[in-house]
């Protein structure tokens, strides 16, 4: 592979997934940045990026060199293209499998839907940030190598726990897509605590 095949913006939510929020006929999708950058001015002040605007799917949700390891000098991109290809791949299938009426189609893709559910958990940079806080010396090698160990910790937990799926039709505000986009029932904190109001 020549050094300008390398992958090295990653994208921790696939643009393909990310297409499915648009709006009808729109190529963007509407951000927000809850944290925006800081520019340091010269005369002191500090300005900061814009918070809220439209971005195409392929500029939202990517961090470079995220799953990138290196050896030397030398960038490798396989854990992008080779693990989360793969992933993503049968995950979309499994997406639009679930979206149809079709049960065969279920069946067919139940693990990977699971299998794709848990890898969004863990590839994300807040999936990440929570590996780490395990293991705080990790380099980034060691950190792709420990994300690939526990990727799939959640699959028979959930593929046997009790699963709900939510339309917003009739809503006036649709679901929101987010940077860590699986959500998980906190038992700590039922629907009903002040701390979900």
């Amino acid at each position: 592979m020549s050094k300008k095949d390398i992958t090295r913006d990653n994208h921790y939510v696939p643009i393909w997934h990310q297409k499915g929020f648009l709006s009808n006929g729109s190529a963007k999708l509407h951000y927000l940045n809850m944290l925006p950058d800081e520019i340091p001015l010269p005369d002191g002040r500090i300005k900061h990026h814009r918070d809220l605007f439209e971005s195409y799917p392929s500029q939202c949700f990517y961090q470079t060199d995220l799953y990138s390891t290196f050896f030397g000098v030398h960038v490798n991109d396989e854990i992008e293209q080779k693990l989360f290809g793969e992933i993503d791949t049968r995950g979309s299938n499994a997406i639009r499998a679930f979206l149809g009426d079709d049960i065969s189609r279920w069946h067919n893709n139940f693990e990977s839907f699971f299998i794709y559910l848990d890898a969004q958990k863990f590839r994300t940079p807040k999936g990440l940030d929570w590996i780490s806080t395990r293991y705080p010396s990790l380099e980034q090698n060691a950190l792709m190598m420990e994300m690939q160990g526990v990727r799939a910790i959640n699959c028979t937990l959930w593929s046997e726990g009790v699963r709900e799926i939510v339309s917003a039709r009739e809503s006036g505000v649709k679901v929101i897509l987010t940077d860590h986009p699986v959500t998980i029932y906190n038992y700590a904190c039922s629907p009903d605590h002040t701390l979900c109001a």
